[in-house]
């Protein structure tokens, strides 16, 4: 097994059974013309030999905003698990966005990515990815 993380960044391999190569990701963001800024991607691989996900998150804040973000992996005997989570706010704006990935020892790989951007007064811009790749 080895597990590789940071504060934004995590991947996570494990060796198991799976039927055929498998592999799916998804990734979602915010716009980019505002003060905030969030986006997050995630990834998951099956094969013959491993199960494999990865993934990683990323938040800006101008003009005295908060932003943070996080990445973490895990895994049990039946799955690998990846998730990542940024935000991002100021006084008017608020962005944020989320990625969940999931393989399973038969070979399913499923990763969905969503995003949320809200300026004041207006409504928010919502941004979503799903990607499934299934067992043969």
């Amino acid at each position: 097994m080895k597990l590789f993380t940071s504060p934004a960044t995590a991947a996570l391999i494990m060796s198991g059974a799976a039927s055929a190569q498998q592999t799916a990701g998804s990734s979602s963001s915010t716009p980019a013309s505002g003060d905030v800024y969030a986006s997050t991607r995630g990834s998951g691989t099956s094969t013959p030999d491993s199960v494999e996900v990865s993934g990683g998150a990323e938040a800006t804040a101008a003009n005295g905003g908060t932003a943070t973000s996080d990445s973490s992996a895990r895994f049990n005997n039946q799955s690998a698990r990846q998730r990542s989570v940024a935000t991002a706010r100021d006084d008017d704006e608020r962005a944020r966005s989320t990625t969940r990935t999931t393989v399973r020892r038969d070979g399913e790989v499923r990763s969905r990515s969503m995003s949320i951007y809200k300026e004041r007064g207006e409504k928010p811009v919502i941004d979503r990815d799903v990607s499934v790749s299934a067992p043969n």
